[in-house]
């Protein structure tokens, strides 16, 4: 694709390739960014976006519900503050008013007025100048009673008997009334039993101006203690609240319906009342926090992981890890219960696929923007933040399959100390503590399928994207791969190196502290390109046979040695191997030179001539610590087994100098090694290569037996290059000496045969010390005679006795 769109662009606009590279890479990382930060907004803001296009924003209490309103997604139990105000109004009106005592006052206060009403009534009657309209007028006037017109008839025709009769039962009946506990709220009660008051001799008329009368002179004489009252209702209502929740899906009013305070109040806590500014408003914070969330990601990467930047597949695999993770927590908070939903499983595939480092910061995001998903939930956070962070640093090997129990339990143990840490109710409560005890069961849930279902994801990922995971590095290592089986057979000599060269970048990369199972995998592919033309590689040749030499052309056998690089590249291919192996390959020479450069300079007399690309390597150099130390250990291997040092310090000194040239070449300039990882790198080729290359005693041969003489073994074996004389000598003691060889020779001419078998000792092997290593060598037991099966034991300590190995290397 990128190929196809760089010949686009060179043809239209004529655009050199390099920078259309250039440009499509920025472009394509710009999109993608973009694309990044829009899917994390749209799935934190998700409940105000896509919840939001209903139009419901609009309703208000009293208004008709035109459809069928349902919760869009599960909220737990709150306080509706619209049902607990209801609930209390109840509670109040249920509790009896406190009154003070009825007041003795107001009966005399009314019993006074009644006569002072009474005899101004009475003036009235006998008033002879007042017209009867004028007597009614001056009775409407009374302001302390007020009476029908009927009744104010009635009072002004009766005859004075019956008036005087009236009267008394009117102050009587008032006086029995008003000692009795009149309040506001029964005042209509007492009025209506009065008929029952008025006796009997009276008529129906009479009856009915009495009660008229003294209705309207009755008062309440018990007041109200306000202050008592309201006491009592503060107690009865202080622990009364009421809860509501909504699963997704349910009712919450029927279309049609009127829209009362609670429901109102309902479709507000679920989100569906929010007015357009305010979904603009979350959805910018929500973009912000995105934006925020790669930014501070991409800057730790370019500080930390630089070379993760440049892997755009990994980055993709990344991305869309983290947002699925994300997608899910969304889904779990609208269908389900978010504490069994494991985020944490981000945070392992992370660790397992990258490193912990990248799993870290990943983990912080994830953490703010659920946070943020959640109400700006602390409690959410730290949920999705504490698991993370501890499955992050507990994944030790992500190779082994019982490397992911002790993340998942360590998950789970957090997630109920973040239940514990936020419960905010009473455990002693049936209901609390059955609610505590689902979260608990929740987050141990949580912590099993984090394992679970992250050792999946790493199976998933390395099959479809064919990663160098920690289980793929294993299934690679095995000697039964294909391609390795090739490489023992077609290449032995290049398979043994390889092993070499494997075991040395395996402890320098574990020395300074870079991925050793990577490094260790690589070595055994990195030259698989060998095996094309297997001859021509020193290690596969019978010594003393060269096909370069018989080839005779510098540029053809550069040719063949650059091969095996570009070919090895597409062996890996065929054999699907992970693009991270493969870089391996391509990087472990660089750009090096080859040295048949110079012979094709000396045969044409000047490098003008001579194209020096055809004898480099096509590269790239090392873009990492991990090929940078392959290369090295792939120098150093060779070229130690070609020169056959014999001293620790010509070692050193040969991988000193391969060091040196690989700085001064700039081969090193983009690895990332430092002076202390070089320092470190050189230590363990010395130690491991003196421990494959070190002197052996050259044994002498042995000779035919003959029944007749013995001839005279060779005095003494040397190692091989040293002498005596530069380095001094040590004989071995008695009881070390090698024993005596019987050796039977042809009987001289001029000596008779004999029986006997004539023998002679071998002298003490002199062996040769390194100047720079002064301590003894260990005892070494002595060998057995030819045909004997004896015991030998120590002369000195008598230890268990010691077996000549059959397996000594000659």
């Amino acid at each position: 694709m990128i190929d196809w769109l760089t010949e686009l662009l060179e043809r239209t606009f004529r655009i050199q390739p390099m920078r259309s590279r250039y440009l499509l890479h920025w472009f394509g990382t710009i999109v993608a960014t973009a694309s990044f930060v829009l899917i994390a907004t749209l799935l934190v803001v998700y409940d105000s976006v896509f919840l939001g296009f209903n139009n419901l924003s609009s309703l208000q209490i009293g208004d008709t519900a035109p459809q069928d309103i349902r919760a869009p997604i599960s909220i737990s139990p709150y306080v509706s503050k619209v049902l607990t105000e209801q609930r209390q109004q109840e509670i109040r009106q249920s509790v009896p008013d406190i009154y003070f005592p009825p007041n003795p006052a107001v009966s005399r206060q009314q019993s006074d007025m009644t006569s002072q009403i009474l005899a101004y009534i009475q003036n009235i009657r006998h008033d002879p100048y007042g017209t009867p309209q004028q007597k009614i007028e001056d009775l409407r006037a009374i302001n302390d009673l007020k009476l029908p017109d009927s009744t104010i008839v009635q009072l002004l025709g009766l005859d004075e008997k019956a008036w005087t009769d009236i009267t008394d039962q009117i102050t009587s009946i008032l006086e029995r009334v008003m000692r009795l506990e009149i309040r506001d709220s029964n005042l209509q009660s007492v009025i209506t039993q009065l008929p029952m008051q008025v006796g009997v001799r009276f008529s129906e008329d009479q009856a009915d101006v009495i009660v008229q009368v003294v209705k309207g002179l009755i008062r309440p004489n018990t007041l109200l203690d306000a202050d008592a009252t309201n006491l009592a209702h503060q107690s009865a209502v202080a622990n009364i609240t009421v809860r509501r929740s909504f699963e997704r899906g349910q009712v919450i009013l029927r279309a049609g319906e009127k829209v009362d305070a609670a429901a109102y109040e309902a479709l507000g806590m679920l989100g569906l009342l929010e007015p357009t500014n305010q979904r603009v408003q979350q959805f910018a914070r929500a973009a912000l926090a995105s934006i925020i969330v790669v930014v501070v990601t991409g800057l730790y990467l370019s500080r930390f992981k630089p070379e993760l930047l440049r892997s755009s597949r990994l980055l993709t695999l990344l991305a869309a890890v983290f947002l699925l993770t994300l997608f899910g927590a969304r889904l779990s908070i609208i269908y389900g219960q978010i504490y069994l939903y494991p985020t944490a499983t981000m945070a392992i595939l992370f660790a397992a696929l990258v490193s912990a480092e990248v799993s870290v910061i990943g983990v912080l995001g994830l953490a703010a923007l659920v946070g943020l998903m959640q109400n700006n939930s602390l409690e959410m956070a730290l949920l999705v933040g504490v698991g993370g962070m501890l499955a992050t640093l507990t994944l030790r090997h992500p190779e082994r399959l019982n490397g992911y129990f002790m993340p998942g339990l360590l998950v789970g143990l957090a997630n109920i100390a973040v239940v514990l840490i936020f419960f905010q109710g009473d455990l002693t409560s049936t209901s609390n503590a059955s609610g505590v005890g689902e979260l608990v069961l929740y987050s141990v849930v949580n912590g099993a399928l984090a394992g679970t279902v992250s050792l999946a994801g790493i199976y998933i990922a390395t099959l479809i994207f064919n990663l160098p995971t920690g289980l793929k590095l294993v299934e690679l290592s095995q000697p039964n791969q294909p391609l390795l089986q090739r490489l023992l057979r077609e290449a032995p000599g290049t398979y043994q190196h390889s092993l070499q060269v494997s075991n040395m970048s395996e402890q320098a990369a574990n020395a300074i502290g870079v991925n050793a199972d990577l490094v260790r995998v690589a070595a055994l592919y990195h030259d698989v390109g060998k095996m094309v033309n297997p001859a021509f590689f020193t290690e596969n040749q019978v010594e003393g046979i060269n096909p370069h030499d018989a080839l005779d052309d510098p540029a053809r056998s550069a040719a063949i040695i650059i091969s095996h690089v570009t070919e090895g590249e597409k062996m890996a291919r065929k054999y699907r191997l992970p693009a991270r192996i493969r870089d391996f390959i391509l990087e472990h020479h660089g750009t090096q030179v080859l040295y048949f450069y110079q012979q094709a300079v000396q045969r044409a007399g000047s490098d003008q001539s001579v194209d020096i690309e055809q004898f480099t390597y096509p590269g790239p150099k090392p873009q990492t610590k991990e090929t940078a130390i392959l290369m090295l250990a792939d120098s150093s291997e060779a070229t130690v087994r070609s020169r056959k040092p014999t001293k620790k310090q010509e070692i050193d000194e040969i991988i000193q100098h391969i060091i040196d040239g690989k700085i001064q070449s700039g081969q090193l300039d983009e690895s990332g090694l430092t002076l202390n990882d070089l320092s470190a790198i050189r230590k363990i080729f010395v130690d491991m290569l003196q421990a494959v290359f070190h002197p052996r005693i050259n044994y002498p041969p042995q000779l035919k037996q003959s029944t007749e003489s013995s001839v005279e073994v060779p005095r003494a074996a040397v190692l091989p290059n040293v002498t005596q004389e530069t380095l001094g000598t040590r004989t071995l003691p008695d009881e070390e000496r090698p024993p005596t060889v019987v050796v039977p020779a042809e009987p001289s001419p001029t000596e008779p045969q004999t029986s006997k078998t004539q023998t002679r000792e071998i002298p003490a092997i002199k062996i040769m010390l390194d100047a720079e290593d002064e301590a003894p060598l260990p005892d070494v037991p002595p060998l057995p005679r030819t045909g004997e099966h004896k015991t030998v034991r120590s002369a000195e300590n008598g230890k268990s006795p010691l077996k000549p190995d059959a397996t000594e290397e000659q």
